[in-house]
This record gives structure tokens, C-alpha cells and sequence, in this order.
């Protein structure tokens, strides 16, 4: 089962390791911003500082995900949060298959940039900035 993600979704997603994406962030859905550090958790390393910068203010919705996170003694679980149990049904697993996003276009999404691509392109994203105040 597919779920379909929002333009904003994808680009936050592709640039979570560039730059903040923090204001970005804050206007997706409460389901779309559970997916989206869903996600990221499951793709970026931690060690990133721009990546961990991006998590910084999304505590108590990193704690929900963490709250429903089955123990790994294989016990049965209770999912205590509405939208992530909406999320699982949406996805077509309880653990929500990140692989099964799509884009308005019906096509995966792409994986995350490489470490060498996200430096590139923050590069670009700098020089932009000092060539425009220029």
C-alpha cells in the first residue's frame, strides 16, 4: 500500500541534511511531520549536525514515535498515538513502511543526498546567498 506525501514532504526529506528545515517543517500536518522525522531517523545519521539541528525542536513528536516503538521481546503493543495508528493503516504496516511513500506523481520518493551531495549543495545554497546580497 502506497501513501502519498506532500511536495513540501519531498523537499524537506531530500534536504534535511543540507540546511534547517525547521520553518519547513512546522507547516506539514502533524501526520506528515510524525512520517517525515519517522523517516529521517531511519535514513540520516545522527552525527550530522545540520540533521541534528533538525530534530532539536521536535522533541515531544520524537517522543510519540519512541512511545510507540514495540519492545523487543516480540510482545504484542499498544500504539497510544491516534496519528500514528492512522499512519500504520496508511502505510499498510503497523511500523509504518517508510518505502511505501509516494509522490503527487504516484513515484517513490528519493533517497536521501549522500553526505558529499548535501556539502555541495549547501555550498551552492552559500554562494547563492553571498552573490544575491551582492
Amino acid at each position: 500500500m502506497n501513501k502519498e506525501v506532500s511536495d513540501l514532504f519531498i523537499d524537506i526529506y531530500q534536504n534535511f541534511n543540507v540546511v534547517s528545515q525547521v520553518e519547513k517543517m512546522k507547516q506539514l500536518s502533524r501526520k506528515e511531520l510524525l512520517l517525515l522525522l519517522v523517516l529521517a531517523t531511519d535514513s540520516y545519521n545522527d552525527d550530522d549536525p545540520v540533521v541534528m539541528k533538525n530534530f532539536e525542536k521536535f522533541g515531544p513528536e520524537l517522543q510519540i514515535i519512541y512511545d510507540c516503538l514495540p519492545d523487543l521481546s516480540g510482545d504484542d503493543f499498544e500504539m497510544p498515538d491516534t496519528d500514528m495508528i492512522e499512519l500504520g493503516k496508511e502505510t499498510g504496516d503497523k511500523f509504518i513502511k517508510v518505502q511505501n511513500l509516494i509522490n503527487s506523481k504516484g513515484e517513490k520518493i528519493p533517497p536521501p543526498l549522500s553526505d558529499e551531495e548535501a556539502l555541495i549543495k549547501r555550498r551552492e545554497i552559500g554562494i547563492d546567498e553571498i552573490i544575491d546580497n551582492q
